[in-house]
């Protein structure tokens, strides 16, 4: 409608009406900040200014699709930077399909909202706690979870203001995922000058964060301080990152939520990568001179739909020689990962999520479930247990099996916390703190009183909404949070960013967590009752670890 043709008042109520709203946008001196490749024009989210969708690599389309990520196109003038970027290509349903069945054991209905998604999507999103800004404010990067399959840095969840008002700047990023993050294909490492493939969504991870170490001075931030956190499959990228020399002085303290770097055997080698992916690519149309020129000219969406039906998801790289010149395991074993001081956790009941969604699965498809699910999925962990529990590996497993078959899913869960989690746990803060770095360990074992708190217990993710105070974030809302959790939220937001600071979680106004040694084993307990207590003794039985049986368990893997 064009305001010419009103009468003159209905002129000036649509002229006030749309300066209202670019007020309400922008408000009256939305925060400007000049970068290296253009200047952003951001949002004042309360007292947090907010840029969001901001480039930190070019669209990786075309000939860049499987090429390591390059530098953003400069722009000119102001780039509205209120609109977060797209998702990286996953499944239109995203995570709906692990939250819907958690939603239903609470008895609450979650509707799976679709997910939008491009492979132009490497932009990432900054929480600045004051504008103008100050200098030397400690900033923490934010590595979303999802299975390397699925997620966003722009999700809801993590709208991180509530996190930036403890005095920090939050930084979330996007990274290719499934087929257009891992894939190794011979060709692909032929092309590389590095005779390197399958590792680009960690090449993103990097690149966003060397964007940081040269940007985010303008907004305040400390490129000297910076905390590298995450969780699930964020959490073991940001852990196996600490293994690359490609990290060096690119961060300086990790937070890892439920996703410990190494576990249960050695990584898949560049040759094992390569022969799955040339297998892949020989089953695809031939539509070009070669089977990887074919990929190259599907459409995103048909590559993702021919990756899946042809399987197995890729949700992890190689180790390839260049970003990884040794496995994860080897290099916390042999000293040559980085020197970061670390806070490591875990949930009380991981597994619990992963069970029901793979029985909404199996319901869908109208699969039979196993006479004995617990001690055929417990007999599935064990290839690699001998590596951290030794000789005790046959009394455990015979343990864990008793309690299998007598209390079916909740001892499964507790086991499969024991071997896949709680002992690699061990095992690196034994490595670590032998090493100099200061470590703290934690177990989140809060359960939301309800119709599903004993199916589920603490399961996999739950921590997410305490860290990012989301409770009200639609992911979230099936769940019947207390005060109680808002106490917790606050209590573990200030231990994350207090860490941040100072590479210390301890401070005024928060019981005292202790330092990991592997004598007392202290860690910090995030009770059922929502309640933050330390206690000793994390490791679990049998799994008797000293740094030096590790190093030695660990030095022989490649």
């Amino acid at each position: 409608m064009n305001s010419a043709n009103l009468p003159r008042s209905a002129a000036f109520v649509f002229l006030f009406a749309t300066a209202a709203i670019l007020f309400a946008q922008y408000g009256p001196s939305a925060p400007v900040v000049h970068i290296s490749a253009g200047t952003l024009r951001g949002a004042m989210q309360g007292n947090i200014a907010v840029f969001k969708g901001v480039p930190f690599a070019a669209p990786p389309l075309g000939d860049l699709r499987w090429r390591p990520p390059q530098p953003p196109t400069p722009w000119k003038g102001e780039r509205d930077a209120n609109k977060p970027g797209s998702p990286c290509m996953q499944s239109v349903e995203g995570l709906g399909p692990f939250i819907q069945p958690m939603a239903a054991a609470y008895g609450a209905r979650y509707t799976i909202l679709p997910v939008s998604a491009s492979e132009d999507c490497l932009y990432l999103n900054v929480w600045v706690p004051r504008w103008p800004p100050q200098d030397k404010s400690p900033v923490m990067v934010w590595l979303h979870g999802g299975s390397n399959t699925a997620g966003s840095g722009a999700q809801g969840t993590y709208d991180a203001a509530s996190l930036a008002a403890h005095g920090v700047i939050v930084v979330t990023i996007n990274y290719r995922l499934c087929i257009f993050g891992f894939f190794s294909h011979p060709e692909l490492t032929a092309e590389s000058p590095h005779h390197s493939s399958g590792d680009y969504g960690l090449l993103d991870q990097l690149a966003a964060l060397e964007w940081v170490r040269d940007n985010i001075g303008q907004f305040g931030g400390d490129p000297s301080n910076v905390t590298l956190f995450g969780e699930s499959a964020g959490s073991i990228d940001a852990g196996v990152l600490i293994a690359s020399p490609l990290s060096a002085n690119l961060f300086h303290r990790a937070i890892l939520e439920s996703g410990p770097p190494f576990g249960l055997g050695a990584s898949q080698s560049l040759r094992d990568a390569e022969a799955a992916g040339a297998a892949l690519a020989n089953a695809a149309p031939r539509t070009a001179a070669t089977p990887l020129a074919s990929l190259r000219r599907m459409s995103a969406p048909d590559l993702l739909k021919f990756s899946n039906a042809h399987g197995p998801y890729l949700t992890s790289g190689p180790i390839d020689g260049w970003i990884f010149p040794r496995s994860p395991a080897n290099a916390f074993a042999s000293g040559a990962a980085q020197k970061v001081d670390l806070i490591v956790g875990i949930n009380g009941r991981e597994l619990s999520a992963f069970r029901l969604m793979a029985a909404a699965v199996a319901k869908q498809a109208s699969k039979p479930k196993p006479n004995n699910p617990g001690a055929s999925s417990l007999s599935s962990l064990t290839d690699g247990m001998h590596l951290l529990y030794g000789d005790w590996t046959d009394a455990a497993l015979a343990s864990y099996l008793g309690e299998a078959i007598a209390h079916r899913d909740a001892a499964l869960d507790r086991a499969t916390n024991d071997i896949v989690l709680a002992c690699p746990v061990t095992a690196l803060a034994d490595l670590t703190s032998s090493a100099g770095d200061r470590t703290y360990i934690y177990k989140f074992d809060r359960t939301i009183p309800g119709k599903g708190q004993v199916t589920l217990g603490a399961f996999h993710g739950l921590e997410v909404p305490y860290v990012f105070n989301a409770f009200h974030n639609e992911s979230w809302q099936w769940l019947p949070f207390a005060d109680a959790d808002n106490r917790l939220s606050n209590t573990m937001e200030t231990y994350w960013t207090n860490f941040a600071k100072t590479g210390n979680p301890n401070g005024p106004g928060v019981p005292s967590w202790p330092a990991w040694n592997s004598g007392g084993e202290g860690y910090m307990e995030f009770t059922a009752q929502a309640e933050a207590q330390a206690r000793r003794g994390f490791s679990p039985p049998f799994c008797y670890l000293t740094a030096d049986r590790v190093r030695t368990a660990l030095s022989g893997t490649k």
